[in-house]
């Protein structure tokens, strides 16, 4: 029969297995929250210790110490003090509790696929005002049956690719912030899909994310009931 410390230890250890593999965001929050760190200082963060007066972390060659507010009585404790931990490390830092773990690609959406062709093919032909001139590909396979909308094109090159550019540069640091909200950092991925697909197409970026972010709280406020 296992002793009480046996039994202990190996509470521990099932307790930092767990929060390691499948709560590592929760993990990085904690540090954030209560050291005052930045995403990239603790993307390497993992639980090493827990007993009934603190948690310990280390981080980027650095180890934290967390404290349990009142201490707990028992181990058995332990779920419910974390996932509060998590719920004030949240609300300190501003953050959602929806997480984002999946990108939904503009081809899903005829009329988002639309407009992210449409905004491509802007970046594409508007990106050189060379294209608008006899000798480029565009020019000379297309638009050479029509000088005058080449002419026109030309013209108005800088002033539309400027203003697409300011806008899509402003819409893509909403995105950026948005998805910090929702626990995305560049270290994923999926950060990355949704930062760059914003980019190009903007506005219906934004439309994919905030029904993605509905359907999630629907779904998180079905299993209250």
């Amino acid at each position: 029969m296992a002793t009480p410390d046996a039994q202990e230890a190996a509470a521990k250890d099932r307790i930092m297995k767990h929060m390691n593999a499948d709560h590592q965001e929760s993990i990085r929050r904690y540090i954030e929250a209560s050291e005052k760190k930045s995403f990239y200082q603790v993307r390497d963060a993992q639980m090493t210790d827990i007993n009934l007066n603190h948690i310990k972390i280390s981080y980027g060659g650095k180890q934290a110490v967390i404290p349990f507010d009142p201490p707990m009585k028992s181990l058995r404790e332990a779920r419910e003090r974390l996932v509060q931990m998590d719920k004030d490390s949240l609300q300190a830092l501003g953050r959602s509790d929806i997480t984002i773990t999946k990108f939904i690609p503009p081809y899903v959406h005829l009329g988002h696929l639309a407009n992210f062709t449409q905004c491509f093919l802007t970046y594409t032909f508007f990106g050189r005002p060379s294209n608008f001139k006899a000798g480029s590909l565009l020019y000379n396979n297309l638009l050479f049956r029509l000088p005058r909308f080449a002419n026109f094109c030309l013209t108005i090159q800088p002033y539309l690719f400027g203003v697409m550019i300011i806008i899509h540069i402003f819409e893509t640091v909403l995105m950026i912030r948005k998805l910090a909200k929702h626990g995305l950092t560049p270290f994923e991925l999926i950060w990355w899909y949704w930062v760059g697909t914003c980019f190009v197409e903007g506005i219906t970026s934004f439309k994919r994310l905030d029904g993605l972010i509905a359907e999630k709280t629907r779904e998180k406020e079905a299993k209250k009931h």
